[in-house]
């Protein structure tokens, strides 16, 4: 039977080559986790039935947010937000901790994030206050409310404690108001604080910011005012900065110092990277083989089949393979990305832009924690690490771009 002609055009809107780059991503991450966990004596043999079984659910809620148009999130984002931000508290109160933190609740037996929801509802919420006609972002006190809006869960996510996660929030919170038409200098001079404090955190001097502030003042030519004004707050944070490293739990400096210099406690914190680094290294170009890994296979490498399942790629697969999974993670940022500038309708375009940038975060984070070319986070590959949590989150995702995609041509 031939299908109306309704369903022929939404069938022909649909980004197929987006659907195939997440299924391969998550037929590698299928293979790589029975790669990791089926070598005997593991603790944690037969999760990849469960992460197939995590991924059958998540399938499922991705047709599902796909299939309800997008004006229906728009409508419900601050009903969303209210109620991520009531779970976020709940996790001090009734959370489950897991390596010494609270970031898990359990309900009905099943254990979830909260965080993921609220990055999720706070996407939609940023999204529907920056489709404004009116709203100017060129003007200071424009950023009031975004900021704020995201200011609130980020501090709740980073106070479980999970930095990596609370950045996420800032991440795509520049990217959308970037993509709302705030200017690229006035976006920089905004984010001249941050670009202080990591500056500090990777060079330990306050000179290189001083230096990159002065040459982004000639380049913009604020106004007095503004430039006073950014003046005042940056050294503000300059004087704050050994007070919020002293701030930073014990091991949130481990991973940071642990990234300047592995080297210093390889039996220790640097232990993880090390071992990562000696696991992709020892791939080469074409890798040793699938399940052949001896980093993992002999339990050298942490966290194999979570954080670290790059590692196993990276050895059993080598470079040809890690360069493939790389260009998937490419199409499926860049098939977003071309959804975004083609929607008409500018919530569903800002919150494709919010999920592409949190995809890419989670990525890049991931990526270059392994390669010990970034401080070691708690931030689950996309597609490929094992959790239902994060795969579930991450089929949402994509059904928002695909449900963005398919009424792309809508005001």
């Amino acid at each position: 039977m031939a299908l109306p002609l309704a369903d022929r055009r939404g069938a022909r809107q649909i980004d197929w080559i987006l659907i195939f780059a997440v299924l391969a991503l998550v037929t590698i991450g299928l293979l790589l986790v029975y790669s990791a966990t089926s070598h005997p004596g593991s603790a944690h043999e037969g999760f990849h039935w469960r992460q197939l079984t995590w991924f059958g659910i998540g399938a499922v809620c991705a047709y599902g947010v796909a299939a309800v148009h997008y004006r229906n999130y728009d409508t419900l984002a601050w009903v969303a937000y209210a109620l991520s931000l009531v779970l976020l508290i709940a996790v001090f109160f009734v959370g489950v901790e897991v390596y010494g933190a609270k970031r898990w609740l359990r309900i009905a037996g099943f254990q979830f994030q909260p965080s993921e929801i609220a990055k999720l509802a706070t996407i939609f919420v940023l999204a529907r206050h920056l489709d404004q006609k009116r709203l100017d972002l060129s003007r200071a006190k424009h950023w009031i409310a975004p900021f704020f809006i995201v200011l609130v869960p980020m501090l709740l996510v980073m106070k479980e404690p999970d930095l990596a996660t609370s950045l996420s929030f800032f991440v795509f919170a520049v990217a959308m108001m970037f993509w709302a038409g705030m200017p690229l200098g006035t976006l920089l001079l905004a984010l001249s604080p941050v670009f202080s404090v990591v500056g500090f955190f990777l060079t330990q001097s306050e000179w290189p910011f001083v230096v990159f502030f002065v040459v982004l003042l000639a380049w913009t030519r604020p106004r007095m005012p503004v430039v006073v004004a950014l003046v005042l707050v940056n050294l503000v944070v300059g004087i704050a900065l050994p007070h919020i490293w002293n701030g930073l739990e014990p091991y949130q400096r481990g991973r940071i110092e642990t990234f300047l210099n592995p080297g210093a406690d390889p039996t220790g914190a640097g232990y993880q990277v090390i071992q990562s680094q000696i696991a992709i290294g020892s791939g080469g170009p074409t890798g040793v083989g699938f399940l052949e890994g001896t980093q993992k296979g002999l339990s050298f490498l942490p966290m194999k089949h979570t954080d670290f399942i790059f590692s196993v790629l990276g050895e059993e697969l080598g470079f040809w393979g890690t360069s493939l999974v790389l260009l998937l993670f490419a199409i499926v940022c860049f098939r977003g990305l071309r959804i975004a500038a083609s929607a008409r309708n500018a919530f569903a375009s800002l919150v494709a832009v919010g999920v592409v940038s949190v995809f890419f975060y989670h990525v890049l984070v991931n990526v270059l924690m392994t390669l010990g070319w970034a401080p070691v986070a708690g931030v689950p590959l996309p597609l490929l690490s094992y959790g239902g949590t994060s795969l579930v989150m991450n089929c949402l995702q994509i059904g928002l771009l695909l449900n963005v995609g398919v009424h792309r041509h809508e005001y």
